[in-house]
């Protein structure tokens, strides 16, 4: 499975998405991982235990830099047991810098 779009951010900051498919998946893998990552953190109150934890099981969350169709993205990537999605900001075509209210995903099963 291999699902991609594009999202915007509306007026109050909330992300909305080109397909109610895209919309449902991003939402149940980034859900997925911040369960996991808080019950480990409510369990030890300690943000690096809980990031371990949670990367023992499968579930992580990076935000960097990433190579993404072959050219180097500020990417989000939310990597869960099932699912990898990367969440990226689009580029203003007239002066070539990042946007951030609008962008691209990408969700493919593991």
């Amino acid at each position: 499975m291999d699902l991609q779009g594009w999202w915007t951010k509306d007026e109050e900051g909330y992300m909305e998405f080109e397909t109610s498919q895209l919309q449902r998946f991003y939402e149940a893998v980034t859900e997925s991982y911040h369960r996991v990552y808080n019950s480990f953190l409510d369990e030890n109150d300690d943000d690096d235990e809980a990031y371990y934890k949670a990367l023992e099981r499968g579930y992580e969350m990076v935000t960097d830099y990433k190579t993404i169709d072959g050219i180097s993205q500020f990417a989000t990537t939310y990597n869960t047991p099932e699912y990898l999605v990367d969440v990226w900001y689009g580029v203003d075509e007239e002066t070539g810098k990042k946007v951030y209210n609008k962008g691209f995903l990408r969700i493919n099963r593991n």
